[in-house]
């Protein structure tokens, strides 16, 4: 496995958990239920990459009855989740980018 795709998935979760404090601290709604909420949601991701890695890593030792990549799929899909929801932190920050094009993609409508 590459470290690299590691060092990338971990890397949108803190800026999404940097972004998201940074949005809560300007926005004057800091919570420590959301934050707790918030890193027990990233300890799931970061576990999710863990078992897959794992199972990955079985698969060249035990016959589990399939051989499939998952360890960068379940990356990349973190990665997806992690940009959106960094960019909804960002339209936080700077409500003129929720009616942008882009946050139109994304399909971001901040209050």
């Amino acid at each position: 496995m590459d470290w690299h795709i590691t060092a990338l998935a971990l890397g949108f979760i803190a800026m999404d958990l940097l972004t998201g404090f940074v949005q809560a601290v300007a926005n004057k709604t800091v919570s420590s239920t959301k934050m707790r909420d918030g890193l027990w949601h990233k300890c799931g991701f970061v576990l999710t990459m863990l078992l897959a890695a794992l199972i990955e890593w079985a698969t060249q030792y035990i016959d589990l009855g399939f051989t499939l990549p998952l360890f960068v799929p379940v990356c990349v899909f973190i990665m997806l989740t992690e940009i959106v929801s960094i960019f909804e932190n960002i339209c936080e920050l700077s409500p003129e980018l929720a009616g942008s094009k882009l946050a139109q993609l994304f399909k971001i409508d901040v209050k």
